[in-house]
């Protein structure tokens, strides 16, 4: 891959939005994976850290060379670290893709609501990501996860229901039973039943 953040320059506001909200992303679910890989999750946080302190400034100033850099730096190392595995995020966006929705954009759909999912198993490992997702806030930690992503994708514009992204409610049974079969099923931070998938497409539309 070629790494050059001036042959970013011209991308548009909105998929500057939704393909940074795709590094992010891949960077919080190889963090989440339940794989030991130390190396991988400090790549996942300075990723994270990267993205949430670039990619308003960069959607708001499609220019910025200095902010380019940092979210193609964010993704690249979204990328390095996901061999650790992703999680429900990526099992369900997969085959919503599918149906013509953009990948980024439904990332960032799911993340709040599968993060929330998460927070009881996780516990007190969630506190890194907190930390790194309060550079979107002013440094604040007082917010979750979830409710720090569901503010950043407010002020990106970018939708926060699958409601907006899709003209009819998608056949929830069926794309439950394609999320068990993706890889990236398996390394969910807990073992997840189609009803759990079911149950996240609900709360996401």
């Amino acid at each position: 891959a070629i790494g050059d953040p001036a042959l970013t320059l011209s991308l548009p506001p909105r998929e500057t939005a939704a393909t940074g909200l795709d590094a992010i992303s891949h960077c919080i679910e190889t963090y989440c994976s339940p794989r030991f890989n130390p190396p991988a999750d400090a790549i996942a946080l300075d990723g994270l850290s990267r993205a949430v302190s670039a990619l308003e400034r960069v959607v708001h100033d499609g220019q910025d060379l200095a902010s380019r850099s940092e979210m193609l730096m964010a993704s690249i190392e979204g990328a390095l670290c996901f061999q650790k595995g992703l999680g429900a995020v990526h099992a369900l966006s997969h085959p919503l893709g599918a149906l013509g929705v953009h990948h980024g954009t439904l990332n960032g759909i799911l993340l709040p609501v599968v993060l929330q999912r998460h927070a009881e198993i996780m516990g007190q490992r969630l506190l890194p990501l907190q930390q790194a997702l309060a550079r979107a806030d002013g440094g604040s930690v007082e917010c979750s996860p979830s409710d720090t992503l569901r503010s950043l994708l407010g002020r990106l514009g970018l939708p926060s229901r699958l409601r907006q992204v899709m003209a009819q409610r998608p056949d929830g049974a069926a794309i439950a039973a394609l999320a068990i079969e993706e890889p990236a099923h398996q390394t969910n931070p807990s073992p997840w039943n189609e009803g759990d998938y079911r149950q996240v497409l609900e709360q996401a539309w």
